[in-house]
Formats: C-alpha cells, sequence, structure tokens
C-alpha cells in the first residue's frame, strides 16, 4: 500500500477537531427573505438572513485531532490541478479517503481571507434545518445548535477545516454553515441568495460546498449513479439535484444555485474517485464516491445525459410470493439489492423492468398449472416505493388470467404510478408504447413479445416511427428468443438490427431466463437477454446469474454498464471482485471479440 493509502486509512479513525472561527463580516446591508412552503410541502421555516456586521468568536471550540500523517501524506501527494481565473466556488467530499483530492483542489485556489464552508448536518445538531453563526434568523430565532460543541462534532467539518488551515493559512476566516441533508427548496435558496450576496461584496472571499456522493453500493454502480450527477453539476441544474444518488442534496442545491447566480458556468469536475478503489478493495457492496469540481466565469451548459437502468424478468408468484410470505415481507425479493435507503434504485432517471404476467386477485381459467402467473397488488407498491418507474407487460404471461386480468393489470400499473408499456399480442403504438420525460429530455419505451405469437412488424414500425416523432431518444425492451440459450436465435439478432435500423436508440431483450451475449450494431447497443431478476428458477445455476444495463444516453454518444447479479433464493444480489470479474468475462467469451475489452471492464462505450 502507498504511503498515501497508509495515511487515509489512519485518517478513518481519527477524532474531530475544530478551531477558532472569527467571523467579521463587512458593513453592506442586504435582507434576504424565505417565505413559507405550500401548506403540506414539509413545514418550511421562514428564514431571514441579513448581510450586516456580526462578530462571533469560536475560541472556545479549539481541539487537536486530526491524524497529522493523513494531512502529511495528502499534501505530499497531492495533484498539480490548476482552477480558472475568477473561481469563487469549489465542490469538495468530506470522506478522508479522498484527502488528496481535498487538498488538491483547495491548494489550487488562490488564497482566500475568508472561507464560507456549507457542509451537511449529519447528526441533526440543528434546531432547524441550518445551523451558522452567520446572521440568520428562522422563525424569528437565532439557528444555532442546539449545543454549540455540535459544531465539532460535525465530521464535515472536523474533516476539512484543518485542511483549509494548512493550505490557506491560520489568518483565513472559516464561516461554517450546516444544512439539513433534505432541507428543501425554500431554505437553500435564502442560504444561495446570501451567500451570492457575500461572495459579489467579498471579492476575495470564496464558497466551499461539501457532499459525498453514491453512497453504500459496489463502486461499479456508484459509477453509473454518478454519471446523472456530474451531470447535474456540470449544468448548474439545481433543481434536478433531488434525482441525484448523494448525502447532502440541499448543500449541492446551495451549491449550483449560488454558480447560477454569480455566472460561473464554467464548471471543471477534477477528479471523481472511489473509497474502494482508492483503498484497492473490491468485494465489497459498500462504497462512497467522490467529486472533486471547481465553478468560475463562464455560460451555463445544457444537460446531456440521460440515465436508464434496465433489469430482466421479475415473476412474484410460487416460490417467490410463498418467500415473502415466510419472510413476513412484500419486500424480501429485493432486501438484498437495493442497498441501504433503496440506493440502488435511485440515481438514474429511470428504473424499468419486465414484469413476469398480470397484477390480479382474480384466477381465470385455463388454470396452467405450475406457469400460471398472477401477482399480488401489493406488489406494485413495493416496486414504486423503491423507484421502478416503468413496468413491460410485453411477454407470454401477460394474458395467464385472461385478457379482462390483463387489461385489469395495466390499469393497475398505472394507478401505482408507474408506466405501464407492451401487450402479449398487440404491437401498435397505443400499447406498445409509453413517453417519459426526464430533466428536459423525451424518452420512449417501447415493448414487444415474439415468443407465443409472431411480431406485426408493419404495426411495430408505425410505433417506432412514432416514438421518433416525438421523442430524443426511443429504447425497445423485448422479449424474445428460446430459453436457457446463452447465444441468441438468429431470428434475434435479424430483429434487433431491423429495430435499430429504423432508428431506435438500444435493444434490450428478455424471456431466455440466461444472460446472453452484448453486441455493438450500427453504433448501437444490443443486451439480447438479461436473464432473470427475481424468480423462482433454483435448479441450475445460469438461471440464477442475471444481468443489470445501465444506459448512459448522451446525443450520438452512449454507454452501457454491466452489472453482474446472483440470486439466491428469489433475491438478486450484484456481483463483485472475483464472481463479478469471472461473469464479465463469460459474458465477453460469448459476445464478440471485439468488445471482449470492454465488457471485461464491465462497460462499453460508443466511438463517438
Amino acid at each position: 500500500m502507498t504511503a498515501l493509502g497508509g495515511g487515509l486509512l489512519c485518517g478513518l479513525g481519527a477524532g474531530f477537531l475544530w478551531m477558532s472561527l472569527i467571523f467579521n463580516a463587512p458593513s453592506d446591508q442586504l435582507a434576504i427573505m424565505a417565505g413559507q412552503d405550500e401548506p403540506g410541502t414539509d413545514n418550511q421555516p421562514k428564514v431571514q438572513a441579513s448581510v450586516k456586521p456580526v462578530i462571533k468568536d469560536y475560541t472556545h471550540l479549539l481541539g487537536d485531532s486530526l491524524s497529522p500523517s493523513l494531512l502529511e501524506s495528502a499534501v505530499q501527494a497531492k495533484h498539480d490541478w490548476r482552477v480558472a481565473p475568477g473561481t469563487r466556488i469549489i465542490l469538495v467530499p468530506h470522506h478522508l479517503v479522498a484527502a488528496r483530492e481535498i487538498v488538491s483542489l483547495i491548494s489550487a485556489v488562490p488564497q482566500p481571507k475568508r472561507v464560507y464552508l456549507t457542509v451537511p448536518d449529519h447528526f441533526g445538531a440543528c434546531r432547524y434545518k441550518i445551523c451558522s453563526p452567520m446572521d440568520l434568523t428562522v422563525d424569528g430565532q437565532e439557528p444555532w445548535p442546539q449545543n454549540q460543541t455540535e459544531y465539532q462534532k460535525e465530521l464535515a467539518l472536523s474533516a476539512l477545516a484543518p485542511i483549509i488551515r494548512h493550505v490557506w493559512g491560520e489568518e483565513v476566516e472559516i464561516v461554517p454553515i450546516m444544512v439539513w441533508p433534505e432541507a428543501g427548496e425554500e431554505v437553500t435558496r435564502s442560504l444561495s441568495d446570501l451567500l451570492s450576496a457575500r461572495l459579489r461584496l467579498e471579492p476575495e472571499s470564496v464558497l466551499i460546498g461539501s457532499i459525498d456522493a453514491s453512497h453504500y453500493l459496489p463502486a461499479e454502480a456508484a459509477d453509473f449513479h454518478d454519471r446523472l450527477t456530474v451531470d447535474v453539476i456540470k449544468a448548474l441544474a439545481y433543481k434536478e439535484v433531488e434525482s441525484t444518488e448523494i448525502d447532502a442534496p440541499s448543500v449541492l442545491r446551495i451549491v449550483l444555485q449560488a454558480a447560477r447566480d454569480l455566472e460561473l458556468g464554467r464548471v471543471t469536475v477534477h477528479a471523481q474517485t472511489n473509497s474502494l478503489r482508492l483503498m484497492q478493495a473490491e468485494l465489497s457492496q459498500d462504497s462512497t464516491s467522490h467529486i472533486s469540481a471547481s465553478f468560475s466565469p463562464g455560460a451555463v451548459q445544457d444537460q446531456q445525459n440521460i440515465t436508464l437502468l434496465l433489469v430482466g424478468d421479475m415473476m412474484f408468484d410460487r416460490n417467490v410470493a410463498d418467500r415473502s410470505a415466510r419472510a413476513g415481507s412484500m419486500d424480501y425479493p429485493l432486501e438484498r439489492i437495493r442497498g441501504a435507503e433503496d440506493r440502488f434504485f435511485k440515481g438514474q432517471d429511470l428504473v424499468i423492468g419486465n414484469l413476469e404476467g398480470p397484477v390480479t386477485t382474480k384466477r381465470g381459467a385455463p388454470d396452467k398449472g405450475e406457469v400460471d402467473f398472477m401477482f399480488d397488488p401489493k406488489v406494485l407498491e413495493v416496486l414504486k416505493q423503491v423507484g421502478f418507474d416503468a413496468l413491460s407487460q410485453a411477454n407470454n404471461h401477460t394474458y395467464d388470467q385472461g385478457k379482462v386480468e390483463a387489461q385489469s393489470s395495466r390499469l393497475a400499473i398505472a394507478e401505482a404510478g408507474i408506466k405501464v408499456f407492451g401487450d402479449q399480442v398487440l404491437d401498435d403504438a397505443e400499447n406498445a408504447m409509453t413517453m417519459v420525460e426526464r430533466r428536459g429530455r423525451k424518452i420512449a419505451l417501447l415493448a414487444f413479445n415474439t415468443t407465443d405469437n409472431p411480431l406485426d412488424k408493419q404495426a411495430a414500425e408505425q410505433a417506432v416511427k412514432s416514438a421518433l416523432e416525438q421523442a430524443d431518444y426511443a429504447v425497445v425492451y423485448i422479449h424474445w428468443g428460446n430459453e436457457y440459450q446463452a447465444k441468441p436465435h438468429v431470428s434475434q439478432v435479424d430483429l434487433a438490427h431491423w429495430l435499430i435500423d429504423l432508428g431506435v436508440d438500444a435493444v434490450i431483450g428478455s424471456h431466455p431466463h440466461w444472460m446472453q451475449s452484448v453486441e455493438v450494431y450500427k453504433e448501437r447497443p444490443i443486451a439480447y437477454s438479461l436473464g432473470n431478476f427475481i424468480f423462482d428458477q433454483d435448479w441450475s445455476k445460469e438461471t440464477n446469474l442475471g444481468l443489470v444495463v445501465g444506459l448512459v444516453l448522451a446525443g450520438e454518444a452512449w454507454e452501457m454498464h454491466l452489472f453482474p447479479i446472483q440470486i439466491d433464493k428469489s433475491q438478486p444480489l450484484l456481483l463483485t471482485g472475483d464472481a463479478r470479474r469471472l461473469r464479465l468475462e463469460y459474458l465477453a467469451s460469448i459476445s464478440h471479440e471485439n468488445l471482449s475489452f470492454q465488457i471485461k471492464n464491465g462497460v462499453i462505450r460508443s466511438i463517438k
């Protein structure tokens, strides 16, 4: 392990440090008010902030418990980064595994006189939704923490303040601002207005915002989630912060709002790191990712990416229902893959899956025995709660309880707040397609089933044309092929190519119960079969090994992230370490050799 790595690990066990904070504000006057939220919208407090003289002395909070070896190692190993002229805001992590990146970015910024250090209130110290020695009132009261010594307990302050002092000197004034991670838009708007005003009045002051990005997931899943987060950051898209998977949406919203107000549209992302890679670990399901960025004068760019997470076949009858009943929870199938706080299903624009049967309470004739599926409507509550946005009903089990119940199923899915698309036999646009809008982009989702009836190519072609006329992107999720086969049938290949020739942006397949090969045709991605996601086919290895894909669509460019999964008693789990590596090697072996390197690395990218 490198000296830096050892220092970082030592630093993780370090205690907390705070220092003297003397806030001597300028005499300029500016009052900023945030009114009450609408009734029933989180009961946000009334915030008033004034830019006027305030003096606060925090010498009684001095401490000295940060590991010197951590700081010294980070300083010695720091990157030689540069920031653009006029940089007034930077975004850094507070996870000390990324101490080198924190030191590097702070060192790149010219020494300021004052730093507004805005961090999450991790432990709920604030009586309201913010804590700061600035002249703020919340509902007419100063928003101090319950105990002023709580400042020294906040891990983000204790991580960053010593680094700021070390890099910029003891004379720099640090103004701490702690914000509840989920503080609403009224609070963050008032704070960003105040901070923007401060920075205009104080040309030698800077704002440092601190967030840690994706949490509690394998590094590869965090990478995918960070694609959306970085896109939001680069576009200063503060209204889209809630769609990111980070620890403190409120802090990021403040940073991006302030950057927009100050016309700091030139955003440089200096580094994206992950704790597991920095510590050279592979097996853990629990990582933290970090984004380091600076904001300088320039035009604001548009958001570029749309991200979709697609899972394979989901069946909630038979043994899956029995196992859920024994566990006493409808959540049982998703318990292991959802991650802490459902984070695996957050951090992307859309989550999509194939619901392998109807949602109904009425079993109809004829009874097909073990393959006669129907799902408890409570399943929809679970899928909606964890984050599913759209479900395909284009499969060979949708009509298991008859056409009437198939239509009832579609209505139930829609009433649960989930988009439904696709039908067992109908391929027209009305049945096959749904339209979703995310972050200013329209995405058409189309689903077809060819397993028990031939595709109506005329209807399907018209559906695709309709999608392309209305949407920025069109993605086909198709149920097809032969069961228990590792490679697609020639009919699947021909059909995938035909769909891409029509203009769709990606083709994703299901039904074979096995993971099948992937392909790039005319610079468009194809995953022939994702295999099972939630099922009860315990009797073979391949039926318990599936694939989840994450699509990033950015104009003509795209990425396909590959997440191998294992299914244990109907519970999918992301594979890590050697198990992940072996599955990707197997996928490479059944796919075209020109994709081998990218498949083994877990991400296939367009050449554009």
